[in-house]
């Protein structure tokens, strides 16, 4: 098969296999009660199966085994999906203990960093031209704490339906349009691979006008593996000779689930409640006391995810020097902050807004029907 021709018959076996999966296991899996039951927090009003894990790291592996890209050196990423996805299916069925889940978590990252190679070895020129900030022999606890900090970013931001899923999604349409376009080796065609099966998850995940309600979730299991795999490919294009981007786009990239879980988690911590704990003050929570429904609350999050990813791929091939790009991050990133630290009041003026703005609309539809 000519290469484009072998790229594109392995993003449609990706998109294809997953969604058969969707469909083939929803049955078992309520017979097996791997299932989300409704509860005072989660008010989905029906028994989903968890199986999006499943189908999405069975649909990516066997679309990945016909690339000619030496999968080899990707053992490690095979075994930590694999890993994470036992995990994540034995904790959608029996809670696992939270001690367990972070020694697999961290188990992973060292597959990625150890097994792998894949390591953020330094952070740029983040301290002016000319000065690439290394880490040395920190390299490989920053790149195992980050890589575990990014599996539970996204695990946490899976609130409602299709926001974790399309985060992931459009994080990975970034990187495969940057390594695209920076002539990276074979890693693209795999994320690429990955970003085929989310999409045909997302089919059965996102609420849309021909679907009120999502089909199945990811679960844990599927939270856990599309987060390292994030994880990984965004580590390949930052890391080595060969990187496409600066680490501080992959900030960029990134910031939208990032800041939210450092948020949640630090204000828990200091309530003196489990940085994990699950509550209703993520920003989806903020959005809906503001007036929107899950579909437009979804929307509004997936279009800033691609700004903010815009800015930092975009900002970086403009020539945006690495200090700036990290200097106009650090407000975004504050302005998150202050939503989540003044969510009622900020929930409250953008209700005002919205309501200007509907009466503004109809105001506009009447006087243009009067004419």
């Amino acid at each position: 098969m000519r290469p484009l021709i072998q790229i594109a018959f392995q993003l449609c076996l990706a998109f294809g296999l997953t969604a058969a999966l969707l469909l083939l296991l929803r049955r078992p899996a309520l017979q097996a009660g791997l299932v989300d039951q409704p509860t005072s927090r989660k008010r989905h009003g029906r028994v989903v199966p968890l199986i999006g894990g499943i189908c999405i790291t069975i649909g990516f592996m066997a679309a990945a085994l016909p690339a000619d890209l030496g999968l080899r050196d990707y053992q490690g990423l095979f075994a930590g999906m694999g890993a994470l996805l036992v995990l994540g299916v034995a904790d959608d069925l029996v809670e696992v203990d939270n001690w367990a889940k972070l020694a697999i978590q961290v188990l992973a990252a060292l597959l990625m960093a150890a097994w792998g190679g894949l390591r953020v070895e330094e952070l740029g020129a983040l301290l002016g031209p000319g000065t690439a900030l290394g880490l040395g022999p920190w390299a490989m606890p920053f790149t195992v704490v980050c890589v575990v900090g990014l599996i539970n970013a996204v695990n946490m931001f899976d609130g409602v339906d299709g926001l974790a899923a399309g985060t992931v999604a459009i994080a990975l349409g970034w990187l495969v349009l940057a390594g695209a376009v920076g002539g990276a080796g074979g890693w693209p065609v795999l994320a690429g691979v990955l970003l085929a099966a989310i999409c045909a998850f997302l089919i059965f995940n996102l609420r849309n006008p021909w679907r009120r309600k999502a089909a199945c979730f990811l679960g844990d299991a599927g939270s856990m593996v599309i987060g390292f795999g994030l994880a990984w490919f965004a580590v390949e294009a930052a890391a080595g000779e060969a990187a496409v981007l600066p680490p501080v786009a992959i900030a960029w990239i990134l910031a939208l689930p990032i800041v939210d879980t450092i948020t949640l988690a630090s204000r828990r911590m200091l309530r003196g409640a489990a940085p994990f704990q699950p509550d209703r003050e993520h920003l989806h929570h903020i959005l809906y006391r503001a007036g929107l429904n899950p579909a437009q609350a979804v929307s509004v999050l997936l279009a800033v995810s691609a700004i903010l990813g815009g800015i930092g791929v975009l900002g970086a091939w403009a020539g945006v020097p690495d200090w700036l790009l990290m200097l106009l991050l650090v407000p975004v990133a504050g302005a998150q902050v202050l939503v989540h630290a003044k969510a009622w009041r900020f929930a409250r003026l953008l209700r005002r807004g919205l309501r200007w703005a509907r009466s503004r609309s109809r105001n506009a539809i009447q006087r243009r029907v009067a004419r």
